[in-house]
């Protein structure tokens, strides 16, 4: 059986008040027997000392011992110097001559030797208890020792009526004292309880304080549970912080994190590394990484760490998002509970990409180079070898020798623009520019080009159209893609459209040309990239037209696109900001 706290303390403080006074209640009645006892001893005392100073010489000691009794009270006993009793009340005299001798008694040899005597004990001779006083007589009588008893019965019964009384007293301080316990138990205990509360309270991550008042240690108990809570808030806001950095600094990292158990299970995972494992990123702890990412490579590799307790590294192709390219790092963390693994993977795929643009790149310079420079090379051997003789045909070979360097030194022209563009902190130097008028110059340089070739060039009316700009980088812009659009039209023309809309300024150039398919759109404008190589190179061109267009526009915030519509040709579209008012 399981008793509350009230309950135990009000029994263990019930159970202590009834002990101490059970002790009390002893103490007082053994003070009040003694009390009693001695009371009776001085009356005896008193009243035998009286009677023994008035002893006659000689008289009917029977009588005068029962006339002394009915006087007093006590019982008179009359006893010689030898020790014989001469009279007593409450023995007949034809009975006298039965009781023992009373001089070994001890109140009796005290009195016999001239003291006053005092015993309690049981008589032989009435068979009951009695207080005897004895004290010597006067001087002259036959009765040496005058002795006066107290029926211990009547002693028995004053005790009895203190006793009760005592108990009484008792009984009535348990009974004040039990309501009394219960409303200091309970108070105690509503204290407690309200601690309790409150320590539920913060368990539970609420903010409740708990009482400080009064002063005592239930109060000291209550400060130190607020004191503590606090430090626990500060050091819980602590941690929250720690984490959510952690937390901030996972989620924006470029690779990709993960967190293993033991048995394959994510504990943690950034949003990098579900993009790069192309799924969504789990909702909790608990998703088991094999049937997440589905990569027999990946699992060999985390394997193969947890196995050998040691760093596996490797790069694989990651079949989901695009066939990524990583490099996956597998760390086995042990702890004393656990053998986790930590899985990094950091994405190669831009620098792989990067990488090919280069080889590309490369090629496609050193493919653009070998063209001219092989005509160069001979021409210039066939006219050491005796082309210079050859009046027919040396000025031609000249010709074909000046259009080579001519195509070299726009190649390297484009080649620096690019490079100028593409290096960091590269900026324009804005001004106001009309797009509109700047339009009309370029296709009035582009016209007699149009007309000797039978095309049309034309720009369609519209407002004005101002934009905060590079003047030279635009007319670069505008002359490529113009340039672009006369090289690959045949017939028909070419029309220039410009705009403003919600803010910013738009540039159509539409040719009628055979237009571009739309798997090669995307690429069109990266260096080097021709749809149809060999026409594009029998047109002539660097091939770095478009790429430098792109870049301009991305210098000025605005982006360019292309599209073929459902009858035929290419439409380039741009857009930048328009310049603001004033």
């Amino acid at each position: 059986m399981t008793f509350t706290l009230r309950t135990r303390l009000l029994l263990a403080h019930i159970l202590v008040i009834a002990a101490v006074l059970a002790a009390m209640t002893g103490l007082v009645m053994r003070q009040q027997r003694a009390w009693v006892e001695e009371q009776t001893l001085q009356a005896l005392e008193r009243d035998v000392c009286a009677v023994a100073a008035e002893i006659p010489a000689r008289a009917d000691w029977s009588e005068l011992a029962a006339r002394w009794r009915s006087h007093l009270g006590w019982r008179v006993t009359l006893v010689d110097r030898a020790g014989r009793v001469l009279g007593d009340s409450d023995l007949p005299a034809d009975r006298l001559g039965e009781v023992e001798n009373h001089a070994v008694r001890p109140e009796v040899a005290a009195a016999l030797a001239g003291r006053i005597g005092r015993d309690t004990r049981r008589s032989a001779t009435l068979a009951d208890g009695f207080a005897y006083v004895a004290a010597p007589a006067a001087p002259g009588s036959d009765v040496a020792v005058v002795r006066m008893a107290a029926h211990l019965s009547a002693l028995g019964a004053l005790r009895r009526v203190l006793l009760g009384n005592s108990l009484a007293a008792a009984l009535l301080a348990l009974l004040l004292g039990v309501p009394l316990l219960v409303w200091v138990t309970g108070r105690h205990v509503a204290r407690i309880r309200e601690l309790e509360g409150v320590t539920r309270n913060l368990g539970q991550g609420g903010t409740a304080r708990a009482p400080e008042q009064p002063l005592d240690e239930v109060g000291r108990l209550g400060r130190s549970l607020n004191q503590m809570a606090a430090d626990s808030r500060s050091r819980l806001e602590a941690l929250g912080r720690e984490r959510d950095e952690r937390e901030h600094i996972l989620a924006h990292m470029s690779d990709g994190v993960a967190l293993l158990d033991p048995a394959g299970h994510v504990i943690h995972m950034n949003r990098r590394m579900a993009e790069l494992l192309g799924q969504p990123l789990p909702a909790g702890a608990g998703t088991f990484f094999g049937e997440f990412v589905r990569s027999p490579e990946l699992e060999d590799l985390i394997q193969s760490a947890r196995r050998r307790q040691e760093v596996a590294e490797g790069e694989l192709r990651l079949w989901a998002a695009g066939q990524r390219l990583v490099r996956a790092t597998a760390t086995p963390l042990s702890d004393a509970n656990r053998e986790s693994v930590l899985l990094v993977l950091h994405d190669l795929t831009e620098a792989e990409r990067v990488n090919q643009i280069r080889q590309d790149f490369v090629a496609n310079v050193s493919h653009e180079l070998r063209t001219p420079l092989t005509s160069l090379r001979g021409y210039a051997e066939t006219l050491l070898d005796g082309g210079l003789d050859d009046v027919e045909h040396r000025e031609q070979f000249v010709r074909v020798i000046r259009d080579q360097a001519v195509r070299l030194e726009a190649l390297a022209r484009d080649l620096l623009s690019l490079a100028e563009l593409e290096r960091p902190g590269a900026r324009p130097r804005l001004e106001a520019v009309d797009l509109r008028e700047l339009a009309e110059r370029q296709v009035g340089v582009f016209r007699p080009r149009t007309e000797k070739a039978g095309l049309s060039l034309t720009l369609a009316p519209g407002p004005v159209a101002t934009v905060s700009a590079d003047r030279l980088m635009m007319e670069q812009v505008m002359a490529n893609l113009l340039d672009n659009a006369v090289k690959y039209t045949e017939r028909g023309g070419v029309t220039v459209v410009l705009g403003v809309l919600d803010g910013r300024v738009f540039c159509e150039v539409e040719d009628t040309g055979p237009g571009i398919p739309e798997a090669d759109q995307p690429r069109i404008f990266e260096r080097f990239y021709r749809v149809d190589k060999a026409r594009s190179r029998e047109k002539g061109g660097t091939g770095l037209g478009l790429s430098i267009v792109k870049h301009i526009l991305a210098l000025h915030g605005g982006e360019v696109s292309v599209r073929t519509p459902r009858g035929g040709g290419s439409v380039f579209h741009f857009e930048i900001p328009a310049a603001p008012p004033g």
